[in-house]
């Protein structure tokens, strides 16, 4: 039977806490062949669902086509990229550090999976036989292994991959896991997903494609590149406590943005024909990019951006200047401080000055039926009602 080798990446990276550039955690796109000329993608469901403990979890329900009279085998797997300025540790055993709970099934039947170190050459993924090779840090920034016998160095990734066998007519694919999200110096998480790789299958394109993207028992504030589905493509649905809004771009209409605020909300994107395009792959980011990082008017804007998994807001707020959209009086940022996990939960203020301010913020959706409660507030939302408002106050 012909075996091909699929690849499945999902670019992420993270920072340390004295990085000033990007940590890698793993890399990656859709479950893709390489060269597969028969079978085709019918139906994708990718479920993006967006976590407080630095994860995301991610569903993605497939239905593949055989056309032939014939069953077919193919060989798939997830690459990830190793870890990037992240210790420069090894892993034999193909199993990577920041994956978590990958799962597969194929046509209501689970799946075992195997773990290998591989090499890309020439378009195809290739095993690489350890025995052969040595780890080098020194070689390509920690991410190379070199041959012993003639020095050649080549990139690898850890590659989780399985024997599908396609029945004639419709297959299901579903897979599931976890990985941790990007952190960049100054933006909270950001999330990528490579979409291109569907171009690899017989129809070069998915025929039936929805993107769900999910903030349970949270609130997320975030941006995602309206290039990537095409700019008169909108989210058809949505449920839970829901605000979006189109971003104009000063340097470019073909950077323009949705910015979207969530409480234990979905949305839902539904398009037919998708031919995802490789320089606009789906990006969502936390909105602090935007409201901290030239987007509007070059000045970081107090209070425009609150996550509850991260001190972003307060990192903000430590590095204001005369520049910046900061409310003048040192005792109301105060109180905006502590009321900032009672706002993202939808408190209704009735302080006038409280009221008015957090009304103003885009992300802010008043509930009525909610009741002050800290039970589930994150370690960040303790952060910034205690520890690091006296860290602010004595910058001030």
């Amino acid at each position: 039977m012909k075996q091909l080798i699929a690849l499945l990446l999902a670019a992420l990276t993270a920072m340390t806490v004295t990085a000033n550039d990007g940590t890698y955690y793993t890399s990656g796109n859709q479950l893709v062949p390489l060269q597969e000329t028969q079978i085709s993608i019918k139906k994708e469901i990718l479920t993006i669902s967006l976590r407080d403990n630095g994860y995301a979890d991610i569903d993605v329900y497939y239905e593949f086509y055989n056309p032939g009279a014939v069953a077919r085998d193919v060989r798939m797997g997830f690459e990830a990229d190793p870890p990037y300025n992240d210790s420069y540790e090894f892993y034999p055993n193909g199993v990577h550090p920041y994956i978590e709970n990958f799962t597969v099934e194929m046509n209501g039947q689970k799946i075992q999976h195997q773990n290998a170190v591989a090499s890309d050459k020439e378009d195809k993924t290739c095993f690489l036989d350890l025995n052969e090779w040595t780890y080098d840090v020194d070689e390509g920034m920690g991410m190379s292994l070199k041959n012993k016998k003639n020095g050649e160095v080549v990139d690898y990734s850890y590659v989780y991959y399985f024997d599908a066998h396609f029945k004639p007519g419709i297959n299901v694919v579903h897979h599931t896991y976890s990985y941790s999200l990007s952190v960049i110096v100054g933006i909270s998480w950001e999330l990528q997903y490579k979409l291109s790789p569907a171009a690899r299958w017989a129809n070069k394109q998915i025929d039936d494609f929805t993107l769900i993207v999910k903030a349970e028992n949270t609130a997320k504030h975030f941006v995602i590149q309206k290039n990537t589905f095409g700019f008169n493509n909108e989210f058809q649905r949505k449920s839970g406590n829901v605000k979006m809004r189109t971003l104009p771009n000063k340097y470019s209409t073909d950077m323009e943005q949705w910015e979207i605020a969530m409480r234990n909300a979905s949305i839902e994107m539904h398009l037919n024909n998708f031919v995802p395009n490789a320089e606009k792959e789906l990006n969502i980011t936390s909105a602090d990019s935007y409201y901290c990082f030239g987007a509007i008017d070059d000045k970081c804007h107090f209070g425009g951006f609150y996550d509850r998994s991260t001190a972003s807001f307060v990192y903000m707020a430590e590095t204001i200047d005369n520049d910046n959209i900061v409310p003048s009086d040192k005792a109301f940022r105060q109180r905006i401080c502590r009321n900032l996990p009672f706002a993202s939960r939808g408190h209704v203020f009735k302080d006038a000055k409280l009221k008015k301010f957090f009304e103003s913020q885009f992300w802010y959706m008043p509930d009525p039926n909610y009741k002050d409660d800290t039970s589930d507030f994150t370690k960040a939302d303790k952060q910034v009602m205690k520890h690091i408002i006296g860290k602010f106050d004595n910058n001030d």
